[in-house]
């Protein structure tokens, strides 16, 4: 009964690591292209990181920014939300609409402008929204979940930009290699043909 070989003797014949005859130089540098790539690719791993720590620490720096400077409160519409409009498939085409409403800023003027809400709200609704310090009706402030997800994206972003590159890199020099075992095996052949004709 044959068994089949574990999983470091078939990685080392992938690799074409030892002294086997049949292995062309073609084969070792493809082996050690993919090994040096590999290498690289688990390198950039501890940069991606480094630039996710650097996107969230920036993400929580703007969180804590806005949650000092915006406040909540509360805006009454003075015109009605057009209503939602569904594509065939019943999907919403907009999940926000814009519509005007009036607030009043805490020790301030009563304020009027442009707010984000939900489709179908009639004039007289009340929404919360969000203040800046002059009064204005800004988005929410970020919330420190958001620059986990934001930390984690940018790394992964880096990291998979890299693992792209490299790839790219793989397949030009693959390709390359490719040729010359192709041209190789013409002169190869010619050779051949030439003894063939001469006997």
């Amino acid at each position: 009964m044959r068994t089949q070989p574990g999983i470091v003797t078939a990685v080392r014949r992938r690799l074409h690591v030892g002294r086997n005859p049949l292995v062309r130089l073609s084969d070792r540098v493809e082996a050690a292209l993919v090994i040096g790539l590999v290498l690289l690719a688990l390198l950039a791993i501890p940069f991606a990181v480094a630039m996710g720590s650097e996107a969230y620490d920036a993400g929580l720096r703007r969180a804590g920014e806005e949650s000092a400077n915006r406040h909540e409160a509360t805006a009454v519409l003075v015109a009605d939300a057009p209503p939602a409009q569904v594509r065939f498939d019943g999907v919403p085409v907009e999940e926000t609409v814009k519509v005007h409403a009036r607030w009043t800023v805490p020790g301030g003027p009563v304020r009027e402008g442009v707010v984000t809400v939900d489709p179908g709200l009639a004039t007289g609704d009340e929404i919360p929204i969000w203040l800046d310090a002059k009064g204005n009706a800004v988005d929410a402030p970020v919330a420190r979940a958001d620059a986990v997800g934001q930390g984690v994206g940018v790394g992964v972003a880096f990291w998979l930009v890299c693992v792209m590159l490299l790839t790219s890199v793989f397949l030009a020099g693959r390709s390359m290699l490719g040729r010359l075992r192709d041209a190789g095996w013409e002169r190869e052949w010619r050779r051949a043909s030439e003894k063939w004709t001469a006997a």
